[in-house]
């Protein structure tokens, strides 16, 4: 096994070691071609096409195939090479207004007239002109694409997917995420923004394969479900991360969770192909993204740390503990359910909201114990079966706030 993988690596860097020479290669052909070319003189009214060499037309050609190779390959060295001279993304030096105190939409997004919205470049001047602060300018873009555009779920029930350039997305107001991102990208840039699109995935647990018909799922039996698209914006100096889509709720309620949330935050859900844009100063590996705990963005937000399980799915016997530290002066009541994974399909708010009903049987949904001590919470479950459970975590404070979610076998 060794061997083999031993084998294939020597491979890998055999097969890039020529790719970088072909380059090279190719480059100096190029730039001693263009040399040759008196530019001053060259008529092109009158060009002689029988004197332009076949090896300076092959060698444009050439050029075009590996341009149009980078850009479709993915996370190759290539790539990795132009994203860092394109953007150089690095962790944040500064912390962003995350969690926004003011949940609300932008006042200039709310009272936006027609007259404002010909045009992407219209809306993005509209911005500008009317919000100095640089943070609020991004924010007021983001409002802008979450209260206009809506997911478009026929994307998911029939398999048709419209184009999503920003331009489409603009007008007809609906796209997935690569659409949402796209547009945020496109206003961004109108505004002056340094911005960059975000190719990724989320974890496996987010994938929305239960919208998905069976014969769609069967005939795109290869298809990654777990891809998806978001943003990276500059503001002062510190590279910020915006998911306009997962914003975009259904409830019809405003959400900033993911609007320039910290990196660590972001990891738990999002994973880019390239790992300079986790913007974290130690990058995770894949198999550590998908073993992580499922924290949500509100857990981050009132200042929960996270110190017991450290994986998301952990075995247990009969009785599981769940230890979390609090900041200073925290008034939150922290409380916690089990549920057998099996009958676990309804989002995690319905599950709550079936315990705290009446008329719901809650024979397969417990109450866990929590004991607070010393700014540590602990959480003790019984699991009365023998079977896989998920432990779902809330806070309380007039409201309910979900937190995050744990498997234990």
């Amino acid at each position: 096994m060794v061997d083999k993988l031993e084998q294939k690596f020597l491979l890998e860097v055999s097969k890039r070691k020529r790719e970088k020479r072909l380059f090279k290669k190719l480059w100096r052909k190029i730039k001693l071609s263009f040399t040759r070319i008196n530019f001053k003189q060259f008529n092109f009214n009158r060009i002689n096409y029988k004197r332009v060499q076949v090896r300076h037309m092959i060698g444009i050609a050439l050029l075009l195939f590996l341009i149009f190779c980078q850009r479709n390959l993915g996370a190759n060295p290539i790539n990795r090479l132009i994203t860092k001279l394109a953007y150089n993304p690095t962790p944040p030096v500064l912390e962003s207004p995350w969690s926004w105190s003011d949940k609300e939409l932008h006042p200039l997004i709310a009272k936006m007239t027609p007259e404002t919205e010909k045009s992407i470049k219209s809306v993005a001047d509209y911005i500008a002109k009317n919000e100095s602060d640089p943070y609020l300018r991004i924010k007021a873009i983001h409002d802008y694409v979450i209260n206009r555009v809506e997911y478009d779920l026929d994307v998911l029930t029939t398999g048709n997917r419209p184009k999503q350039d920003a331009q489409t997305v603009f007008k007809t107001h609906q796209a997935v995420c690569e659409g949402y991102a796209k547009l945020f990208q496109a206003l961004a840039k109108a505004m002056g923004a340094e911005v960059a699109y975000v190719r990724g995935r989320v974890r496996e647990e987010f994938a929305p394969v239960d919208l998905i018909p069976f014969y769609l799922r069967a005939g795109t039996s290869k298809h990654d479900w777990t891809l998806h698209a978001w943003n990276a914006v500059k503001i002062d100096g510190s590279w910020q991360l915006v998911d306009t889509t997962w914003d975009d709720n259904k409830q019809n309620k405003y959400s900033a969770d993911y609007l320039m949330l910290p990196p660590q935050a972001m990891i738990v859900s999002h994973f880019p192909h390239l790992a300079a844009w986790q913007l974290l100063a130690q990058p995770r590996n894949r198999k550590s993204f998908e073993n992580s705990p499922i924290l949500q963005p509100q857990f981050f937000a009132q200042g929960l740390t996270l110190i017991t399980p450290q994986k998301y799915e952990t075995e247990a016997d009969t009785k599981v503990l769940i230890k979390i530290k609090t900041p200073k002066d925290y008034r939150q009541k922290v409380i916690a359910m089990s549920t057998p994974s099996k009958q676990n399909k309804l989002f995690n708010w319905q599950i709550f909201q079936q315990k705290s009903s009446s008329s719901q049987s809650d024979r397969d949904i417990f109450e866990c114990q929590t004991k607070t001590a010393d700014r540590n919470i602990e959480i003790t479950c019984d699991l009365p079966k023998s079977v896989q459970h998920k432990v779902l975590i809330y806070s309380q404070s007039g409201i309910s706030t979900f937190l995050g979610e744990f498997k234990f076998n």
